[in-house]
């Protein structure tokens, strides 16, 4: 069997069938589909079994709720393929993604393939996101050239894609590294084990083909905020910290980098939700993590004017100038769109 296909479900029961026939449609025919219930409360386990009941490539686990990371823990304990991709129950894959990434891989014989991501909002396209790199593959020493300055961040702000989701693995490359990432981690689980499989992979192909759509949902469970998000983030850098970062030069920099630019995003997101009581828990959880450390050390080049404004008063701990300032920002920007 050449791919396992794992998709953990979770309160999906809107989107989980369109997903689920996204692959069953697919051009390429040799895999397996593990749909991974993790205790979903509502319609999708029975979903889940009416599928298996109609195709036998499809393989159902059900378990009791215990997030994303142990969701594909199940899943990539159960995967039998050659290469594992993992999908997002409210997503979709386009038809000849499969068999896409088969024949790059039969080309190239890479342990990664990763494509692009198609951001789709009530069937219209509204964003296009990739790697930021050129297509083709990269070898060991391509990988330390290119990927490594930004694994995390570079200095404009570029990352590699921290999604999991969207790239075909090798599975003896994915499975330890999926295993270890700690099922404690809810927030960034998907770079604990892209930055790992980057490190020991022997050849990644980047690919600039739109083969994920990525499904932009107003009731995403992501999309609520929450000032502990912050330590959240810090359980992320310490996480990905554990690996043996030694060929990456420059990782205690990419460290703080990221570090400044997720505690900017919750400010962001917290000014652009008009959450005003949020100010002081968010300065506070700053003080209190390992943010305090990295923000004042976070050095970037090449950025829009907005950031560097916030992350210069964040950095000087004005945390409530820069949430107000970001917060005008949203309103400016609101009013040139109806002008």
């Amino acid at each position: 069997m050449f791919f396992s296909v794992i998709v953990p479900v979770y309160k999906v029961e809107k989107y989980l069938s369109g997903c689920i026939e996204s692959v069953l449609n697919q051009t390429f025919s040799d895999f397996e589909l593990i749909l991974v219930d993790d205790g979903s409360p509502d319609r999708c386990p029975e979903i889940c079994d009416g599928y298996k009941e109609k195709d036998g490539r499809i393989r159902v686990v059900h378990k009791t709720n215990g997030g994303l990371a142990s969701a594909r823990r199940a899943g990539i304990k159960e995967a039998l393929g050659d290469y594992v991709f993992n999908l997002d129950s409210d997503d979709l894959i386009e038809r000849d993604t499969l068999e896409c990434a088969h024949k790059i891989i039969t080309e190239t014989s890479c342990d990664m393939v990763s494509f692009s991501y198609r951001w789709v909002k009530n069937g219209k396209t509204v964003n296009i996101t990739n790697d930021g790199l050129d297509e083709g593959l990269y070898t060991e020493k391509d990988v330390e050239k290119y990927v490594f300055p930004r694994l995390l961040m570079d200095k404009d702000m570029n990352h590699m894609s921290y999604y999991l989701s969207g790239k075909a693995v090798k599975r003896e490359l994915l499975t330890p590294n999926q295993l270890n990432v700690s099922e404690k981690i809810s927030l960034g689980e998907d770079l604990c084990c892209v930055v790992p499989c980057y490190l020991q992979a022997k050849s990644v192909f980047i690919s600039k083909k739109e083969a994920y759509l990525y499904t932009v949902r107003d009731d995403s469970l992501s999309k609520e905020f929450n000032t502990k998000q912050i330590y959240l983030v810090e359980n992320v850098i310490n996480e990905v910290s554990k690996n043996n970062l030694g060929r990456v030069t420059d990782f205690d920099k990419q460290l703080c980098r990221y570090s400044c630019f997720m505690c900017f995003a919750i400010l962001a997101s917290a000014a652009e939700g008009n959450h005003f009581k949020s100010i002081k828990a968010i300065k506070e959880n700053i003080a209190n993590s390992i943010h305090r450390e990295k923000i004042p050390l976070a050095e970037f080049d090449n950025i829009s004017l907005k950031s560097k404004i916030a992350i210069f008063l964040m950095k000087k701990n004005c945390y409530r100038v820069a949430f107000y300032f970001l917060n005008l920002c949203k309103s400016i920007k609101k009013l040139l769109k109806k002008g």
